[in-house]
């Protein structure tokens, strides 16, 4: 056999017969089938192979590679998804002055219902303005450079100034605050603007507009702070904040309160009325309050402050999610309302939505939220309807929500009007004869 005809063998994979095999002697000899591939071949089957292999990769790499992009972009776009800022019309800087016969019924400030707004100070947050490095987030602090804008979707809480949240009707502010670098700051996990501006926000309003009632909670964020040095001064800081020559405590008629436990003989918070806060409506007055009391020291002024958690009824959620919230908002009101004596404490409706790291759920709706702004505009129309909220209104006076300006459904006039309605309700109840501040209840 040539060599021409055995490649041609190879070629087409036939094994020579057993004749062939033993042409040499008769002993017929079996060799075993190889097939032999030709290079070109084998090289068609590793390309074939790398294809195969990088579609593979390709399936697993765009995808993740998308996903990475996209929550890179979720943790740090700063746009909070709202259209505008909310309802800015002024119509709301005289809901308790202007009620006929207030004055003459004089209801207690603990009964009387009233608007608010929960970190009323965020507006003025910044990712320019860095991250809370105080103890009470650490955490969010480190990783603030790879997810400060979701942190700043979800520390903005309010879309307006605090004198514009006043002009909408506001009349419990809630504050927090944080001392950096010296300096008194707005902060929610991220920092704003001068805590200054804020208090002087509140001064102008209570400036113009006499027989107005405010009540403003204090919070400090470095609350766990060595020996407190950060919030030891406050109160005395807070007396250096003027506007037109008043400061806050100017603004308190009634005087020194006995609500820290500290021996004063004033007033306790169930004690406090609208007359008191007033002076029979002739100027505005404020109603403090601080959490934490010990960490602002028990100075000359400690005296005007209430403390929060010893006169007040407020139950953090801290969930996300309509369905959720309204029934912990539910189960409060029926706490609330089990007792006749909760009626002298301050009762604050915490409606705000908020995430639970423990929660998957929560997880998945704060992402689908886009931000507490966002998630406000829809909850707060959706709160207002629910058939509960007379009853909430009744037994928790003080309705607290984020964005409260909204004007989503046309929230913000709509929630003015059903505060209004129950507030004339007490003054007309109170004006019967014989009345007591029980039959409010009833």
């Amino acid at each position: 056999m040539s060599e021409s005809e055995r490649d041609e063998m190879r070629e087409r994979d036939i094994r020579p017969d057993a004749e062939a095999a033993g042409a040499d002697g008769g002993n017929s000899v079996v060799c075993p089938s190889v097939k032999l591939i030709p290079e070109v071949s084998r090289v068609a089957a590793r390309r074939e192979r790398k294809a195969r292999a990088m579609k593979i990769a390709c399936a697993v790499l765009v995808p993740f590679c998308v996903i990475v992009i996209v929550f890179a972009w979720l943790l740090n776009a700063r746009s909070l998804g709202i259209d505008g800022t909310g309802n800015t019309d002024s119509a709301y800087g005289t809901v308790l002055a202007d009620i006929e016969g207030i004055t003459q019924a004089n209801p207690r400030i603990v009964d009387i219902a009233m608007l608010g707004a929960h970190d009323a100070n965020t507006s003025s947050l910044s990712v320019s303005c860095g991250a809370d490095d105080s103890v009470e987030s650490p955490l969010l602090s480190a990783i603030f450079p790879i997810s400060s804008g979701f942190q700043y979707r979800y520390a903005v809480t309010q879309a307006v100034s605090p004198y514009r949240l006043m002009m909408q009707g506001a009349r419990f502010m809630h504050f927090k605050f944080a001392r950096i670098d010296g300096v008194y700051r707005a902060s929610h996990s991220v920092l704003g603007r001068e805590f200054v501006f804020d208090i002087l926000d509140v001064l102008r309003f209570l400036d113009e507009h006499p027989g107005e009632v405010v009540v403003l909670l204090f919070q400090c964020t470095n609350e766990t702070v060595g020996d407190n040095a950060d919030c030891m001064a406050f109160n005395e800081w807070l007396a250096g904040v003027r506007y037109d020559g008043k400061n806050l405590y100017d603004y308190m008629c009634y005087g020194a309160v006995d609500g820290m436990n500290l021996g004063f003989s004033g007033k306790g918070i169930d004690e406090l009325r609208y007359n008191d806060v007033t002076e029979n409506g002739a100027h505005a007055g404020v109603v403090m309050l601080q959490r934490f009391k010990p960490l602002y020291g028990e100075d000359e002024y400690s005296g005007y402050f209430y403390d929060m958690d010893k006169n007040a009824l407020h139950e953090w959620h801290s969930r996300m999610g309509e369905e959720v919230l309204t029934e912990s908002i539910d189960a409060t009101c029926r706490e609330v309302a089990s007792d006749p004596a909760n009626t002298g404490f301050l009762r604050v409706n915490q409606t705000q939505a908020a995430m639970s790291a423990a929660s998957l759920g929560d997880i998945f709706r704060s992402i689908g939220a886009w931000s507490l702004l966002k998630f406000a505009e829809g909850y707060n129309v959706a709160l207002l309807e629910n058939e509960s909220f007379d009853e909430w209104l009744k037994y928790m006076p003080v309705f607290q929500v984020d964005f409260l300006n909204s004007d989503e459904g046309d929230f913000n006039r709509r929630v003015n009007a059903k505060i209004r309605e129950r507030n004339e309700q007490i003054v007309r109840i109170l004006l019967a004869d014989g009345a007591t501040d029980e039959d409010i209840y009833r």
